[in-house]
């Protein structure tokens, strides 16, 4: 490993690897925030007031597992498999863009020797292929036929934009290539039936709340919050947008003793955008008196629709447009066999279930694989690309993924918030910070969509900003947040206790959590000093999160790294793991010290990677030990709950 230089400071002593308290330091003197700060006016109410013991009664055993709802990651998978030798020439598919990874239909080999090398000994190709493509037919089958042949007619290509979208690289396919281990058929698992009564009523929320079946582990109920106030945190010209929310919980109901962490993390329930929903309605060619018909849901096993039900059947009462919205997810999760043998099965033209079938057979199996390691594809742009394939409705909605919950890190303490200033009969608010998540759309170039999640939470944050430009009351309004209480017992929320020093490094949204903590610990006297955060942006004047927003001291104790920053005509760019070589003093004092703590929030990708890269290089400086001494240092810390990484 090649090893950062951790700079020389004037509180360095290279020949003493004990740690010691840096010199120095900022003495904070813990102040009550008035309403009458300094700090800017930025429309929204900030946290003030003193802090409050926790609830003695509060359970993190209550708490409920994030549930792992992306796929796998198959990234290193096609990297091992770069290394293979051609076997799939293309004859007839489009021809892959400047820039484009390399479809895997050119990476394939059926040589045992070949597919050994790359695994080793005791492993299959089957093993190897199924993490990409989660389960199913996964047999390497290369794609010969006799193109010389006068009775070869190659498959006509589905000519629309949609198809040309999904870039597939198809073999030489014929209508009457013989495919082979084709996926099954799925069976379908629910029936729309009419209502048992015509007095039986069904009043729905669809456009409010999720349906009461919707439910996360007891003793949670989904809580149609009430917003009290949003804006925006980053500035026109951000590359990603980040918006704040004030969520109103004084209502919310008790549920156990468990109660909101500083730190902790609130499940959200999204809806797919009613025009999701009406796309797929109008490419299905369901009636509009059908979609909000209450009919008979019965389901023959399974947790759909609920959340995390027990797997069981099921009779309620609902509507197909309330499943669509809330329980259905038609654009998170890459695209499956299953899902495409159904569409296969309700295909009308023969070239494009030819397409399909390939897809879901051993023939088909690299093209296959290339779909699902592009960017994510939903249904409604699989729909487009094979129009003459209408499903039965309760057929697709038995292939597709439950729409689960989006979790997000509180930005307050929900202990304070209570007595902010301003707020207006002593209601109970807690904060949340989301990122817009952004990705092409393929409708047209320089179309993009939002994530369901952030989606969702960008068009109320949009609705209450231009209401309230508008001056229209925020109860006449009346948006809210379908949430529950989650994970109150995540690693960001136990670990924050005791009086001891602690290092905050953060990038882009996992700041959020951070500003909680900061605004807790500058109202304990006992625990005012000995607190740094090092915030990673893009660029401060545009990405910086709550600049202004934590406590009278916020200059004293945060660094705010830039990666985008130009200097005398030069771009010069800088990294959180930068930074943190260069308090490597302060981190080693802190990591070493009674109590002390060091908390990592952010991606995964490249901040996580790279900042643990960093403390690692600054425990074999400063401790003079080797790479494997300092991995199993940090390791041990993490066991013990002083080195704390949240990432995604």
């Amino acid at each position: 490993m090649a090893t950062h230089t951790i700079p020389t400071r004037s509180t360095s002593h290279p020949d003493d690897p004990i740690p010691s308290e840096p010199q120095n330091i900022p003495v904070l003197k813990p102040e009550k925030t008035s309403s009458s700060s300094s700090q800017p006016d930025t429309g929204s109410p900030k946290s003030a007031g003193e802090s409050m013991l926790w609830s003695s009664h509060s359970s993190d055993e209550d708490a409920p597992v994030t549930p792992v709802t992306e796929p796998p990651e198959v990234d290193d998978i096609i990297d091992k498999l770069e290394a293979l030798p051609a076997a799939v020439v293309d004859v007839n598919g489009p021809k892959p863009q400047p820039g484009r990874r390399r479809a895997s239909t050119t990476l394939i080999s059926d040589s045992p020797s070949d597919i050994r090398r790359i695994l080793g000994e005791g492993e299959t190709a089957t093993k190897l292929i199924s993490q990409c493509c989660g389960g199913g037919c996964c047999l390497l089958k290369t794609l010969a036929p006799d193109t010389a042949s006068p009775d070869f007619v190659p498959v006509v290509i589905p000519d629309n934009v949609a198809f040309r979208s999904l870039n597939l690289q198809l073999g030489p396919l014929s209508l009457d290539t013989e495919l082979t281990n084709t996926f099954e058929l799925p069976p379908v698992n629910m029936a729309f039936e009419g209502l048992p009564s015509k007095d039986t009523k069904h009043a729905t929320t669809v456009y409010k709340e999720p349906p009461p079946f919707v439910q996360p582990h007891p003793p949670y109920s989904v809580f149609p919050a009430p917003l009290y106030h949003a804006r925006e945190l980053t500035k026109p010209g951000a590359e990603k947008r980040t918006f704040h929310f004030d969520i109103d919980v004084t209502d919310y109901p008790d549920e156990g003793g468990v109660d909101f962490k500083v730190g902790g993390a609130i499940g959200v329930c999204p809806p797919n955008s009613q025009e999701v929903v009406n796309e797929l309605f109008d490419i299905l060619c369901i009636p509009q008196f059908v979609r909000d018909k209450p009919v008979t849901l019965k389901t023959k096993s399974g947790r759909w629709p609920t959340i995390w039900g027990d797997d069981q059947p099921r009779e309620l009462i609902t509507t197909r447009r309330e499943l669509l919205t809330w329980c259905t997810d038609v654009q998170s999760n890459p695209p499956t066999k299953a899902l495409l043998r159904v569409m296969a099965e309700y295909a009308d033209a023969p070239n494009e279930k030819k397409i399909l079938l390939y897809l879901c057979s051993a023939e088909g199996q690299a093209a296959f694989c290339d779909l699902r390691t592009t960017s994510h594809i939903t249904v409604a742009q699989l729909l487009h690309a094979f129009p003459s394939s209408k499903p039965n409705l309760a057929h697709l909605l038995s292939v597709l993924n439950q729409l689960m919950p989006r979790f997000y890190s509180l930005s307050n303490d929900p202990h304070i918030s209570s007595a902010r200033p301003g707020l207006p009969g002593s209601r109970r608010l807690i904060e949340i910070a989301v990122t817009i998540h952004e990705t092409p759309d393929w409708h047209h170039k320089g179309a993009i969509r939002t994530g369901v999640g952030s989606g969702f939470m960008e068009r109320v944050a949009t609705a209450f900003i231009n209401s309230e430009n508008e001056g229209v009351d925020r109860s006449i309004l009346d948006l809210r947040i379908p949430m529950f209480r989650g994970l109150m017992a995540n690693p960001l929320s136990k670990e924050f206790h005791g009086e001891g020093p602690m290092v905050l490094i953060g990038a882009g949204v996992g700041m959020a959590p951070f500003r909680g903590f900061i605004l807790n610990r500058l109202k304990n006297a006992n625990c005012a000093n000995k607190i740094w955060l090092i915030q990673g942006v893009r660029d401060s004047m545009l990405d910086e999160l709550y600049s202004g927003e934590l406590g009278d001291h916020e200059r004293e104790i945060k660094k705010v790294v830039q990666s985008r920053k130009v200097r005398s005509g030069y771009s010069e760019a800088k990294y959180v793991q930068d930074e943190v070589r260069v308090q490597a003093d302060i981190v080693w004092f802190v990591i070493n010290a009674l109590d002390g703590r060091v908390f990592v929030c952010g991606s995964s990708k490249g901040m996580g990677e790279g900042v643990h890269e960093a403390l690692i290089d600054v425990a074999m400086r400063k401790g003079r030990i080797s790479e494997e001494e300092a991995r199993e240092f940090w390791d041990k810390k993490r066991e013990d709950g002083q080195y704390i990484a949240e990432t995604w």
